[in-house]
């Protein structure tokens, strides 16, 4: 039984029967939904798998959550100087520990992306397969990460003490923090990008930064609502807060977020790529229009999942 178990989390579970195409879903906000009600729990094992590569960034954020709850503690009064001493420590320390993740990644999109467009994918040998054919592009990535953080909070350190003598120095001060949050929201796309294309890294974050720049309202509206609502919730309902999206994010929480960036990214390469790439498929896993069916009528305009 235990050999059953290992056996199908590494090759999937067999004779599930497949949609019929007039079955299929007619959006992808219908398929995102169907998607996530039949994958739901394989968002666990590839949460897990993640994780692995995660450790070190989730262990360095619990130590220094540590020292600073002592330091708080112990202290009377900490000064924002020290405060901010603590903060470029840990973001120093991350850099390492985000390029790691990065290669991770890798792993986790891969599989994600096929579920999110109703494709098969083994679990741990599709992660393990995806990590060994694009760990260079995710390492690149996951290094810029984490340099974004460190550099971002850097210049924004610097640029505001500087604005205290002129406020002209607002606008490198405002442009750091809008080149970083632009960063974050490319993650969304550059990874799925990364696993579905044969394309350099330099390609990557080019196409990444145009899919993200054309669709900005969507792509600040997937950022803030998978970042700014989780952390808004910790903090409003801290301590419990913060426990209850910790045990989500140990448990599903990595996964489900990554799996609305395929479904999102999905939407993104069937507008911008797939059309230009001869014998590319796109609407995978949505019902097809008949052929005398008016195409206008049945796009979907929602690049929501």
């Amino acid at each position: 039984m235990a050999f059953n178990f290992f056996n199908r989390f590494y090759y999937g579970k067999a004779g599930q029967a497949d949609y019929t195409p007039d079955r299929l879903p007619a959006n992808r906000r219908a398929l995102f939904f169907e998607m996530l009600r039949v994958r739901l729990g394989g968002l666990v094992g590839v949460n897990l798998l993640y994780l692995a590569f995660c450790l070190p960034a989730l262990i360095w954020s619990f130590i220094n959550l540590q020292v600073l709850v002592y330091a708080l503690q112990t202290e009377e009064q900490t000064s924002l100087s020290a405060l901010s001493g603590m903060l470029s420590w840990y973001l120093l320390g991350m850099i390492p520990c985000l390029t790691l993740a990065g290669v991770g990644a890798t792993g986790e999109m891969y599989v994600l992306r096929n579920w999110a467009r109703d494709q098969h994918a083994f679990v741990l040998s599709d992660f393990k397969d995806a990590v060994k054919g694009n760990w260079r592009c995710g390492l690149a990535v996951g290094l810029i990460n984490g340099l974004s953080l460190f550099l971002g909070y850097i210049c924004y350190m610097f640029y505001g003490q500087m604005a205290a003598q002129s406020p002209l120095w607002l606008v490198p001060q405002m442009l750091s923090l809008t080149l970083c949050g632009v960063w974050w929201m490319m993650n969304m796309v550059i990874f799925p990008m990364m696993v579905t294309y044969d394309m350099k890294l330099g390609h990557l974050i080019r196409n990444s930064a145009i899919i993200v720049v054309a669709r900005l309202p969507w792509s600040i509206l997937f950022l803030a609502g998978t970042v700014g609502v989780p952390v808004a919730v910790a903090l409003l309902f801290f301590p419990y807060g913060a426990l209850g999206i910790t045990i989500i994010y140990l448990v599903i929480g990595f996964a489900l977020t990554g799996f609305i960036y395929a479904s999102y990214a999905n939407s993104c390469f069937d507008k911008y790529l797939n059309p230009r790439i001869e014998g590319a498929q796109v609407g995978r896993g949505l019902r097809q229009a008949d052929e005398d069916e008016d195409l206008d009528q049945v796009e979907d305009p929602n690049p929501l999942i």
